[in-house]
């Protein structure tokens, strides 16, 4: 109870302070989690990286299936391996796509650690009741990250690569460079992880007051321009990879404003509560 107290007391630089502290932990634990991806970097490479680009990756045999129970037959065909016909360009491309890579995947494997780091900072300005909840929303902003990142690298990722490199309206062929790829893959699955993380953003504020269920209804038109931006802004420049992001990010929404409403009719029951006590 003190050390809550202390806290409460603290002076602004002191909590800049604290919060260097615990951004300090997170750097370091993504560095940790980089070196022991930078250790098995042959296998990221060949089963995680550079896997989206096959044919044989699971995505394309799953819709295959689905070709073949609907009566469509096979979707994909041909064999294919994209990253074949890949190159590099820039002297120092290697290297830097190599860097990105380690990073990213480091970050991502440090997810739920920074959040802990996160809720350690915010937890002595939250109520008695709200800390109760600390292990469901260490829990929850990981399983939404988590769940963006696979939606891109199992749906998003392979189809879009896919299809846009045998577009070819021309007849010129597409030659990719390594380095556009990485820039790809890094976009796609840190933006669609963050954008997944939208019903935990929605549970805050609502929490605390910024934002109610009517608000996100009466401006649901609204938001879906948003999202409509968003789409166009994290993907690829063509429609297929937009639709592919707009339709999840929009059942986010819904989601979120079913959320909004949950938290909400929570808050009014218990500020009845109150009343009555008086």
């Amino acid at each position: 109870m003190a050390n809550n107290k202390n806290r409460a007391d603290m002076s602004f630089l002191g909590h800049v302070g604290e919060l260097r502290g615990h951004l300090t932990r997170s750097i370091l634990a993504i560095v940790f989690t980089s070196i022991i991806v930078a250790y098995f970097w042959e296998e990221l490479v060949d089963y995680v990286i550079m896997a989206p680009l096959k044919s044989t990756f699971p995505t394309f045999e799953w819709f295959n299936r689905f070709g073949e129970l609907s009566g469509y037959g096979k979707i994909y065909t041909e064999a294919f391996d994209i990253s074949q016909d890949m190159t590099n360009l820039n002297p120092s491309g290697q290297i830097t796509s190599q860097f990105f890579a380690v990073i990213v995947c480091g970050i991502i494997l440090a997810v739920p650690y920074i959040i802990y780091e996160l809720w350690k900072f915010v937890k002595p300005a939250l109520r008695v009741t709200e800390r109760k909840y600390a292990g469901a929303t260490i829990a929850a902003v990981t399983l939404f990250f988590v769940t963006g990142v696979l939606f891109s690298y199992y749906l998003l990722l392979p189809l879009c690569t896919q299809f846009l490199f045998t577009y070819d309206p021309f007849g010129v062929g597409n030659t990719w460079t390594l380095p556009s790829y990485i820039d790809l893959f890094v976009q796609l699955l840190l933006s669609l992880g963050l954008m997944f993380l939208m019903p935990v953003f929605v549970y805050f504020l609502t929490s605390i007051g910024l934002l109610t269920p009517s608000f996100l209804r009466t401006y649901r038109k609204h938001a879906f321009i948003v999202v409509l931006v968003i789409a166009a802004a994290i993907t690829p420049n063509d429609v297929y990879s937009m639709i592919l992001v707009t339709i999840p990010l929009w059942l986010l929404y819904e989601f979120s404003v079913l959320v909004s409403n949950a938290v909400y009719k929570k808050q009014l029951k218990a500020s009845g509560q109150s009343l009555v006590k008086k």
